[in-house]
């Protein structure tokens, strides 16, 4: 059951993400911006907090399986998941706060901060997700999922630096709404990659 648990977590981590992408690619556009920066907010918050409880559903198991020397995996693992949730749940409320007029501009952008810096602390989790053992999952699957996972791993640190970047410029009074906009376009880009790197995983792992 757990590669189903994965699975279904990473999908809608993809959906969330997918969807702060197109509330990013219309708030450029200037329709409805204010209101579209603190949707957008909230709804990458809802990712991390599913892409967060995908690896929380897989670390239980992987505590079970995995032989004792094996900390490091399993440290990595948990501090990516703890990361993520409490990053997307503070992604969450600030911008439920920002949606309701309480310092729009300046949450969003400490939002965009927080993201950005779980996704630097949760990239080493996705790598180690994406390369957990999948006995007896077709070899050449298993072998492209495992090499997509590690790709995607490092990409959401790059992202994940640059999104924290980006919201301190906007923080400080740079183009904010654009550079907040960017941002979560980014974002959401780089988590629509690395759910489905590793929902690719999970379903190696369901083929075997």
């Amino acid at each position: 059951m757990t590669p189903k648990v994965v699975l279904g977590g990473s999908l809608a981590e993809v959906l969330c993400g997918a969807a702060t992408i197109v509330l990013a690619i219309i708030g450029l556009t200037g329709i409805m911006a204010g209101e579209l920066t603190s949707i957008a907010t909230i709804v990458f918050g809802a990712a991390l907090i599913a892409q967060g409880g995908a690896i929380a559903s897989r670390f239980g198991a992987l505590t079970r399986a995995a032989p004792p020397v094996e900390w490091d995996t399993r440290a990595e693992l948990g501090g990516g998941m703890g990361a993520e949730l409490v990053c997307g749940a503070a992604g969450v409320v600030l911008g439920i706060l920002a949606l309701l007029g309480i310092a729009p501009v300046t949450l969003t952008s400490i939002a965009v901060i927080v993201f950005g810096g779980a996704l630097l602390l949760g990239g080493g989790a996705t790598a180690d997700l994406g390369a957990l053992d999948t006995h007896g999952a077709q070899q050449h699957l298993a072998y492209l999922a495992r090499q997509a996972s590690m790709a995607a791993a490092g990409l959401q640190s790059l992202v994940g630096a640059g999104a924290v970047v980006l919201g301190i410029l906007a923080l400080v009074g740079i183009y904010t709404m654009v550079l907040t906009f960017v941002a979560l376009l980014a974002l959401g880009s780089v988590v629509v990659v690395s759910g489905s790197a590793v929902s690719g995983r999970a379903a190696a792992a369901l083929r075997r």
